[in-house]
């Protein structure tokens, strides 16, 4: 068909009846001139009824006021594009409003197109309705995992408290028993005078035994203090392979006597931590020692530095006896000991002394097949105009 028919009025209404949409057209004044089929079902009129009437009077009289404010607007150049309305018939509408001017550029009225937004509007409250309910089930569920939170909190604050008490109590009853020992023998070389005060060689050798017992209280003593009171560190940048080698030089007359085989792997890469020397001498001396006693004649200790961006790490492994799964999360407290001659404070300093170098040890342990202590450090990246160069500052160790 060609496109000039397109004018023809009659063709012009079936097209316009023909599409979903309500349409009326609306003069200056208010005055329906023209309305669909579409906007006839809507509004459950004629078009014959209402043809030269205000379209005021097709409305629901609930929003009268406001589609005669929106005609006073348009007269006045304010446009409003669009407003939902609800039916007398129970659906939902929404009108929407398209200005007509003429050759002049005059207002001259408007088109108000009409659509049923019933299923859409429906599903709109349906989607917020969801929506309010999934917000309240999340918050729900945020207060109660809140709530879960605070009580696993307490809990964990509980078991912390028991786990203090118990270490304080495993604490003095191992203080009692490492005291305790030497005092029964003192006690029973004192006895043993008190019967036979006339026989000097016995006397000699129970007074000698009874030092023992006294020398063996005081190192105990002494190692107690040691932990207890607070410990001042220097703190200057170190070479862990330097402490690695005096923790070595110290082993060795043990390592030597035991003809214990001693594999280095040292990071040829400068590993600089910051610490007290001496200290952490003394945790590398002590796991070296346990090394040496845990392993037999013609044994191995491996003894390893690396590094990342972030830490420093020395690991030291045994081919001794190993530690029973049993006792491994027991080593590190104070006076656990399997040494016969031990007073089980040498692994709990070190790892009070690491811990204070905000560092951490790790064990790994087979029966049979050895140990592996893992000493893990913050690293000091030295900047190369600074190398060298050692800030000295002290940090409380309690």
């Amino acid at each position: 068909m060609p496109f000039s028919n397109l004018v023809d009025k009659d063709l012009l209404f079936k097209i316009l009846d023909a599409i979903d949409e309500g349409i009326i057209f609306v003069d200056e004044e208010g005055r329906m001139l023209y309305m669909n089929k579409s906007a006839e079902k809507y509004r459950n009129i004629k078009n014959e009824e209402r043809l030269g009437t205000s379209v005021v009077m097709c409305h629901p009289e609930s929003i009268h006021s406001k589609v005669l404010e929106v005609l006073e607007n348009f007269k006045k150049g304010i446009v409003t594009k669009r407003h939902k309305i609800v039916h007398a018939n129970g659906r939902y509408y929404e009108n929407i409003y398209n200005v007509v001017h003429d050759d002049n550029g005059k207002y001259i009225g408007l088109v108000l197109e009409t659509r049923d937004i019933t299923e859409k509007f429906m599903l709109e409250r349906e989607l917020k309705k969801m929506n309010e309910e999934l917000e309240r089930k999340v918050k729900e569920r945020t207060e109660e995992i809140r709530m879960a939170y605070e009580q696993l909190r307490r809990a964990q604050e509980v078991l912390m408290q028991v786990e203090k008490m118990t270490s304080i109590g495993r604490f003095v009853a191992g203080l009692a028993h490492e005291i305790n020992n030497p005092l029964d023998g003192i006690q029973n070389c004192i006895r043993a005078v008190l019967a036979e005060p006339d026989n000097k060689q016995k006397l000699r050798e129970f007074l000698g035994l009874a030092l023992e017992g006294l020398d063996r209280i005081e190192l105990i003593v002494r190692r107690l203090l040691d932990y207890a009171k607070p410990h001042i560190f220097e703190r200057i940048d170190l070479n862990i392979n330097d402490i690695i080698e005096d923790a070595l030089a110290i082993a060795q007359f043990r390592i030597k006597d035991k003809k214990i085989e001693v594999e280095e792997n040292l990071s040829d890469e400068e590993l600089i931590v910051v610490g007290d020397f001496h200290y952490l001498e003394q945790v590398f001396a002590n796991i070296i020692f346990n090394a040496i006693d845990a392993v037999n004649f013609n044994g191995k200790i491996e003894i390893e530095t690396f590094g990342d961006d972030k830490s420093v790490f020395v690991k030291i492994k045994d081919n001794g006896c190993g530690i029973p799964e049993s006792i491994l999360n027991k080593i590190f407290d104070p006076f656990f000991t399997t040494k016969p001659n031990g007073t089980g404070l040498g692994l709990y300093l070190s790892y009070n002394v690491v811990s204070s170098h905000g560092g951490r040890i790790e064990v790994k342990s087979k029966v049979g097949e050895g140990s592996t202590f893992t000493v893990i450090l913050p690293r000091k990246i030295l900047d190369e105009n600074k190398q060298g160069e050692n800030v000295k500052y002290e940090s409380s160790y309690y």
